[in-house]
């Protein structure tokens, strides 16, 4: 019994985690925009659509703020960002379309068991004109819980820095899966 209980616990340690990108069938053929250096956009927003809205009253912890704040961090980390505003350059639409965080009790408590945190959202670059020049979508899971794992900090930041990073990737052509 101590064996099965033993893998259980690994097998839910290794899925505790989970986070993707999937592009839009149009954007899968052309390259990223932002690969090869260069190329700026000239501003990132983050929005919520009205699923995302109406899941927001049961998942207060979710801080839409603080994702835009990480995900423009990461972007200007990658000197993706233009330092003054231009109207002659693309901007970074995120519209979330997902959001689950579990109470700290329940990641602490019951862990992987309460399900998962998650927060996924449609990635879009668009020219001044308003045409689409990269789209896909970026998810992020967190199930893991417990004393460590489980404090509600802990749990949010490795959601947006996951999301983040994704985002910068994809755009950049660096992902691993690209």
């Amino acid at each position: 019994m101590s064996k099965g209980l033993a893998i259980a616990v690994l097998v839910a340690a290794v899925s505790g985690c989970a986070s993707g990108v999937k592009r839009a069938d149009e954007s899968a053929r052309r390259p990223a925009y932002f690969a090869g250096g260069g190329k700026l956009a000239e501003d990132v927003t983050v929005s919520l659509n009205q699923e995302a809205q109406d899941k927001l009253a049961d998942n207060l912890k979710f801080d839409q703020q603080k994702l835009l704040a990480t995900v423009r961090r990461a972007l200007e980390a990658k000197n993706l960002l233009a330092k003054a505003p231009d109207a002659t350059l693309p901007k970074i639409e995120i519209v979330v379309t997902d959001i689950r965080v579990r109470s700290t009790f329940s990641a602490v408590m019951w862990g992987f068991m309460a399900g998962n945190d998650t927060v996924s959202g449609e990635v879009i670059v668009r020219d001044p004109a308003g045409q689409d020049l990269q789209r896909f979508t970026v998810s992020a899971s967190y199930a893991l819980g417990g004393l460590a794992g489980g404090q509600e900090e802990t749990r949010m930041n490795w959601l947006y820095e996951t999301f983040a990073q994704h985002t910068v990737e994809e755009l950049t052509g660096t992902g691993s899966d690209r």
